[in-house]
């Protein structure tokens, strides 16, 4: 199951029988209608030939990650395809616009379907693209990703009773809706109505040029460095680094708001990041969120991933079962310095990483004190 939206499920799971709720501040005064749809992105110029493609916040997992076309000399190169075809396809046909020249390659970051799965689109239009990704981004669009969409439509019930309550204003006791979860609902629900048409019409399509190390792409004068720094969101994920220009593509191992842990390494990841803030890139393009020109928030990823494996270390140590680790374990300062008061922040810091980072972050603690040979990890 991809996991943000297992976050998400679980989380509204619960809270449809909630019986209270906060209501954090700005709250009272947004609704769904003033964010913009998941089935639109914004174009920023990155530096001279690269443009990333910038999708809506994450906010309720229905949602496609960033894209970024480097043009070269004698071709295209595209960094991450998204999932939503209507929007892969307007990302092409903006390409189009800015140059005349094919897209030659598009590389995976990693494995997640919001990712990937707009990679058909670029075969269809691109007959003889090549598409680059580490053998675990192989592997896991094989065997993961063909039941993306099965598992999105079994939201659907979840979704018919927001919808339900959202219409009464109330929730199952009678109580009012709180505007938090007012909000966040509203969200979701349209976020659903708007994607499900979509994803329903893609297919998984894996890399077809495979590497584990590091690959130096010359796209005429312009040099493109893949790397592998090892796992660290994933097993296999893949930064993009143009050392000319100072751009630095970093797939998932860098999201906003806040870090998606669900299939992640966390003392793997700490590496992989500081593997980034080696590259002294002037410009990050992060798999979700907006272009950084610092490493102020990567430093504060490093240091999230850091806290939570040092407290889960800590609880396996002395003998803490997961599920008293994660009543023990406050997150709040984090969540203020992610999310601010900001309500669908909150939210998403919540649902994304602090639901995910628990469990995940227990079993790799619990897993570092076993025996090799008596573990596995997926």
């Amino acid at each position: 199951m991809h996991e943000r939206y297992r976050a998400l499920a679980v989380r509204a799971l619960a809270s449809l029988s909630i019986l209270a709720a906060p209501s954090l501040a700005g709250a009272q005064s947004r609704s769904a209608s003033d964010y913009p749809s998941v089935l639109t992105y914004r174009t920023v110029r990155v530096a001279d030939g690269v443009y990333a493609f910038i999708t809506p916040e994450e906010r309720s997992s229905f949602q496609a990650g960033n894209s970024v076309a480097i043009v070269g000399d004698d071709g295209v190169l595209v960094f991450d395809t998204g999932n939503i075809p209507s929007a892969t396809r307007a990302q092409i046909a903006e390409i189009r616009r800015l140059t005349p020249k094919p897209v030659r390659w598009v590389v995976d970051s990693h494995w997640h379907p919001d990712h990937t799965l707009g990679n058909g689109e670029y075969r269809k239009a691109f007959p003889g693209v090549a598409i680059i990704g580490t053998s675990a981004t192989r592997a896991g669009i094989l065997e993961r990703v063909p039941t993306y969409i099965d598992q999105m439509k079994s939201f659907a019930p979840i979704d018919s009773v927001m919808r339900v309550r959202l219409a009464t204003g109330k929730l199952r006791d009678g109580s009012p809706m709180p505007d938090a979860l007012r909000l966040a609902w509203g969200l979701t629900t349209r976020d659903y109505a708007e994607f499900m048409p979509e994803v329903v019409h893609t297919t998984p399509s894996p890399p077809d040029l495979v590497f584990d190390d590091s690959l130096t792409i010359s796209l005429g004068k312009r040099r493109v460095q893949l790397v592998r720094p090892g796992r660290g969101n994933t097993a296999g994920d893949t930064f993009l680094f143009l050392p000319d220009e100072r751009v630095l593509l970093a797939g998932d191992l860098v999201t906003m708001p806040c870090p998606f842990p669900g299939t992640a390494y966390f003392a793997d990841w700490i590496h992989s990041l500081e593997v980034l803030e080696a590259r002294h890139a002037a410009a990050i393009v992060p798999g979700h969120g907006d272009v950084q020109h610092d490493y102020e928030y990567v430093a504060m990823v490093r240091e999230l991933i850091a806290f939570t494996l040092d407290r889960a270390r800590d609880a396996v140590k002395h003998g803490v079962s997961a599920e008293d680790f994660g009543k023990q374990t406050d997150f709040s300062s984090f969540a203020a310095r992610f999310a601010g008061d900001d309500p669908v922040r909150r939210e998403a810091f919540n649902n994304f990483y602090v639901q995910a980072a628990l469990p995940r972050a227990y079993e790799e603690a619990k897993s570092e004190t076993t025996p090799a040979s008596a573990t596995h990890t997926p």
